[in-house]
């Protein structure tokens, strides 16, 4: 994890600028024409995301159905409409495949907007009778313990 400080890219604990002095390395010595592949990405808002773990929590903790972390990102990425359809070829049928929500696949912007289908999707189809408030009051109890 790198940080941009006024003297430029800088790791973020001592772990990290250790990695980030040994890439330096690596960059200052590799021979013209050599290949380097590398993959980075912005992480999301922390405190966001793990309210965002804490809806998962909240409809694992509260319903009989998902009741799995897996079964409740499932049941939410279809609740907020972020799946694609697909033709399911032995059967004919229309299946909806959920999208990611990895780091790769979206941004904080795009996790902005699907976090609040998503809330929306788990009060009006998952917990119909649960209030936002409710939600809000038990998800930030969630969160706030794995701070």
């Amino acid at each position: 994890m790198l940080i941009k400080s006024p003297a430029g890219l800088r790791g973020s604990t001592p772990a990290d600028q250790e990695l980030w002095a040994k890439f330096k390395r690596k960059l200052e010595t590799m021979k013209p024409g050599a290949w380097l592949r590398m993959e980075w990405s912005s992480p999301r808002n922390g405190p966001h995301h793990r309210k965002f773990m804490a809806l998962v929590h909240l409809v694992t903790e509260n319903s009989e159905v998902y009741n799995t972390q897996a079964k409740a990102l499932v049941a939410i990425k279809l609740a907020a409409a972020y799946f694609d359809p697909h033709i399911d070829p032995t059967t004919g049928e229309v299946t909806k495949i959920p999208h990611s929500i990895s780091y790769d696949a979206m941004g904080q912007e795009d996790f902005d907007v699907f976090y609040s289908a998503a809330l929306d999707g788990v009060l009006q189809v998952i917990l119909p009778t649960m209030s936002r408030e409710t939600a809000d009051k038990l998800m930030d109890m969630i969160a706030d313990g794995w701070a």
